[in-house]
C-alpha cells in the first residue's frame, strides 16, 4: 500500500474534522468566560441575566426538538421558562435513535444559535458556498480546503460585522440578534437554579456520549467516512465543506459572545460607580460613536473606523474606571491599617 493511499483514505478524512473540533474547543472556552462574567454582575443585573438564560434554555429546547425531530421520534410536549424546559417524545425509542436525540441535547446550543445567524447571511447573499473548487484528497489538500472556505465564510461575515451602521436600523437589527445568539449559546443553570451548568458539565455530558455507547459513536464516524468515500468518488467538495461550516458556527459563537463580554465589561464597570456616575460607562460608546460616525462619514473605511474606535474607547475607560476605583480601595484600605496600627501604638 503506498503511502498516498494511506495518506487520502486514512489521515485525508481527520485533518477537517480535527480542524473542526479545534475551533468548538475555544468557542466552550469562550462561552465559560462569558458565564464567569455574567456571574460577576448576577445579584446587580438580574433580569438581565435571567434573560440570557432563558435565550440559553430556548436553544437548548430547540436543540433537543430536533434530535426528536430528526430521529423520527417526534415531540409530544414542548415547555419552557426562565428556569427550565420540558420536551417530551412522542414515541419512547432506545438504541442509537435514543443516543442521537441526546447528542443534539449536549452538542446542538454549541451550534443552534449561531446556524441561525447562518441562515440569515447566507439568504442575505453575505456569504457563499463555492461547491466548484478542486479537492486534493490528501491531508494537506484537506486542510488547504478547509481553511480557503473557511476563510470565504468568515471575510463577508467579518466584513459585515466590521462595517455595522448602527445609523442603519437593518444593521442595529443584526447586532441585536447577534448579542442575542451569543447570550443564548449555554444556560448558566436549570432547574431553578439548583443546577449549575458549566465546561465541566459539558464535558461530562459529552464523556458519557462517547463512553458508555461506544458502538453509536462508531456508527457516526462510520457514516462521515462513507460520505468522505463518496465525496471522493465524485470529486465534490462537500466534505471538508461541512466541517467548514461547522467551524465556521463556532467562529460565528465566538464573535456575537465578544459583544455580550463587552457589554458585560459595560455593566460590571457600571456597578462599581455610584449615583449618576453609573451610567457613564452606558453612555461612553454612544457619546464616542456618534461623533467619530460623522468625522469619518466619508472615508471608505468610515464605518469601521468609527465602531471599532468606538468600541477601544469604551473598553480603555471601563478600564481606567475599574484600575481607578480599585486604587482607591487599596489607599483607603492602606489608611485604616496605618490608622489602626497608629491607635495600637497609643
Amino acid at each position: 500500500m503506498s503511502s498516498s493511499i494511506i495518506d487520502t483514505f486514512f489521515f485525508a478524512p481527520f485533518a477537517p474534522f480535527m480542524s473542526a473540533v479545534l475551533f468548538w474547543s475555544f468557542q466552550l472556552l469562550v462561552v465559560e468566560s462569558m458565564k464567569y462574567g455574567l456571574s460577576k454582575i448576577w445579584n446587580t443585573h438580574t433580569a438581565f441575566c435571567r434573560f440570557s438564560n432563558f435565550l440559553g434554555i430556548l436553544f437548548q429546547a430547540l436543540a433537543h426538538a430536533a434530535g426528536y425531530t430528526l430521529t423520527g421520534i417526534g415531540v409530544s410536549e414542548f415547555s419552557i421558562s426562565v428556569n427550565d424546559s420540558k420536551v417530551s417524545p412522542k414515541k419512547e425509542k432506545e438504541g442509537f435513535y435514543a443516543w442521537f436525540a441526546n447528542a443534539f441535547l449536549a452538542l446542538g446550543p454549541f451550534f443552534i444559535p449561531p446556524f441561525m445567524v447562518f441562515c440569515i447571511l447566507l439568504a442575505s447573499g453575505f456569504i457563499h458556498l463555492n461547491l466548484s473548487k478542486d479537492v486534493t484528497y490528501t491531508f494537506a489538500g484537506m486542510m488547504v480546503q478547509f481553511s480557503s472556505t473557511l476563510a470565504d465564510l468568515s471575510h463577508g461575515f467579518v466584513k459585515l460585522v466590521a462595517s455595522l451602521d448602527l445609523f442603519n436600523p437593518f444593521h442595529l437589527a443584526f447586532l441585536i440578534i447577534l448579542i442575542a445568539t451569543g447570550l443564548g449559546i449555554r444556560p448558566s443553570y436549570i432547574e431553578g437554579g439548583a443546577k449549575k451548568l458549566s465546561i465541566l458539565h459539558d464535558l461530562y455530558m459529552i464523556k458519557n456520549l462517547l463512553v458508555n455507547h461506544p458502538k453509536y459513536l462508531l456508527v457516526v464516524l462510520g457514516t462521515f467516512y462513507l460520505f468522505f468515500l463518496v465525496t471522493y468518488w465524485f470529486r465534490i467538495p462537500l466534505y471538508a465543506m461541512l466541517f467548514s461550516i461547522l467551524a465556521f458556527l463556532s467562529i460565528i459563537a465566538i464573535v456575537s459572545m465578544f459583544f455580550v463580554h463587552f457589554l458585560i465589561l459595560i455593566l460590571y464597570t457600571s456597578d462599581k460607580l455610584h449615583s449618576y456616575k453609573r451610567f457613564v460607562p452606558i453612555f461612553v460608546p454612544l457619546i464616542s460613536y456618534v461623533p467619530l460616525r460623522l468625522v469619518f462619514v466619508n472615508l471608505d473605511f468610515g464605518l469601521t473606523l468609527s465602531l471599532v474606535l468606538s468600541l477601544l474607547i469604551t473598553i480603555v475607560t471601563c478600564v481606567l474606571i475599574i484600575r481607578g476605583v480599585t486604587n482607591k480601595l487599596k489607599r483607603l484600605e492602606r489608611l485604616s491599617r496605618s490608622k489602626v496600627r497608629t491607635d495600637e501604638r497609643r
